[in-house]
């Protein structure tokens, strides 16, 4: 019987962390949090002027 709780419990652990991480990733990461950089405005900042807009 403990064992079968034990599995659970590690079971029910490790879906939250995974869960946890894949939130993380959403909310922080994912494609829809990325601003969109193009090469002139790449250049000006690291030329250390303005953004050509």
């Amino acid at each position: 019987m403990a064992r079968r709780t034990l599995r659970r419990e590690l079971t029910l652990a490790i879906v939250f962390k995974v869960a946890a991480i894949f939130l993380l990733w959403f909310w922080f990461f994912s494609p829809a949090q990325r601003v969109h950089v193009t090469p002139a405005d790449m250049a000006a900042a690291l030329a250390g002027g303005p953004p050509p807009r």
